[in-house]
């Protein structure tokens, strides 16, 4: 185990992934200042010494992976020039909808995602002949197993041969967790949130065009990807990837937030002594300012750029999930026939079998307040631009309650 200055500077860090890749050449070096945001914030005493070597064994992993994918671009220069395909892009707020539409879009056969394996092991290249039989595939499904049984498992669950999200593949110290560790996090979440991001996206660009190197997608083929965090930093991501199209489903932010705060609370008491979303203190995240700013960056992006977005109400994408994403497969510019529609039904068939556990029903809103939320006028005005009503109002007819 790990206690406060055992190893957790910045350098320490660089040392020990660089000790492990075997290799010295770290690139450029706009990733350092999240690494020591990163350090920094390992020494915050409400850090558990299992949940501090944890965190301290993720950056070093992480920059173990970018050592590997520089070196491998370096030792192949050729693989920047892999022509990268146009994107379905599917960002929003983090329990909308996002991973469901992901898994539907990536069920038409002009759309390829990029799957968990290959986005946390990109390095060596998948290569088309072996691309379902990777070792990397049981490997990947090995190390989350043991969260079966978890809240986890009920909430967001992505097995290794399944479409993940975006931020898993990042290279720059930006995307750790998926970005779950936030609220542990204070300054490296403070970076996060208002630095551009543009470094990290076109790295990332990179990472891309070294998957599809040696298993390039399809004539005509486009990438469906996801990412819900990007949202925060729309435009820069836009400019990175010119023919990227995005897909936003718009969900009750209430019942989007509150449902984060649960998720993101059990996989804190890991890490924690106090979980600071249980028991917030006066310097904690910033829960609806930071929902605020998210839909005010969506909604300017919607007024500079209407042609490259389109919205999804989430209560069409719960009630009739067909009709929802042929809508986006034909905004896009997409056909649809009847083989994709039987392959989404097929799809949401299995999920209600019981091929997923089923999410909770209640949530505790872990102190949340729907006043405070709407009081805020870029999430109250945010929601009368797109119609999204209370989902308690939408599910039950009944007034919403807190």
């Amino acid at each position: 185990m790990l206690a406060m200055g055992d190893g957790l500077d910045m350098e320490s860090i660089l040392g020990d992934a660089i000790a492990k890749a075997g290799i010295d050449d770290t690139g450029d070096d706009w990733f350092l200042t999240p690494l020591e945001a990163w350090s920094q914030d390992l020494e915050s005493d409400n850090l558990t010494d299992s949940g501090r070597a944890f965190l301290r064994r993720l950056a070093v992993n992480d920059i173990v992976r970018r050592l590997e994918v520089l070196k491998t671009i370096r030792d192949h220069p050729e693989i920047l020039d892999v022509e990268v395909p146009p994107i379905v892009y599917i960002t929003g707020l983090e329990r909308s909808g996002t991973t469901i539409l992901h898994n539907l879009l990536a069920l038409h056969p002009q759309m390829r995602p990029l799957l968990r394996w290959e986005l946390m092991h990109p390095v060596p290249p998948p290569e088309t002949a072996s691309y379902a039989t990777d070792e990397r595939i049981a490997a990947t499904q090995a190390s989350i197993e043991p969260l079966r049984g978890s809240l986890l498992e009920r909430m967001h669950w992505v097995n290794a041969d399944e479409p993940e999200e975006c931020t898993w593949a990042m290279i720059d110290m930006v995307g750790l967790l998926g970005q779950a560790p936030t609220a542990c996090m204070p300054a490296w979440s403070r970076f996060i949130r208002s630095t551009d991001m543009t470094p990290a996206f076109e790295h990332y660009r990179q990472v891309i065009q070294l998957l599809l190197w040696k298993h390039p997608v399809a004539p005509g083929q486009r990438l469906v990807l996801k990412a819900p965090q990007t949202s925060s930093h729309l435009a820069q991501f836009a400019a990175v990837f010119p023919d990227a199209h995005f897909v936003v489903p718009d969900r009750d932010p209430y019942r989007v937030v509150s449902s984060t705060m649960v998720m993101v609370a059990s996989l804190m008491d890991a890490f924690c002594v106090e979980n600071p979303i249980r028991n917030p203190g006066p310097d904690g995240h910033d829960w609806i300012g930071t929902t605020a700013r998210r839909l005010r960056d969506i909604a300017r992006f919607d007024d500079e750029q209407p042609d490259r977005i389109a919205h999804v109400p989430y209560p069409l994408l719960a009630s009739d999930p067909r009709a929802a994403v042929t809508a986006v497969v034909r905004e896009v510019g997409l056909p649809v026939d009847a083989d994709y529609e039987r392959a989404v039904d097929a799809f949401i068939d299995a999920q209600r079998a019981g091929k997923r556990p089923t999410p909770p029903k209640h949530l505790d809103a872990t102190g949340l307040d729907r006043d405070d939320l709407m009081a805020s006028p870029e999430i109250a005005a945010y929601c009368d631009r797109f119609a999204i009503a209370p989902e308690e109002q939408r599910l039950t007819g009944a007034a919403p309650t807190n």
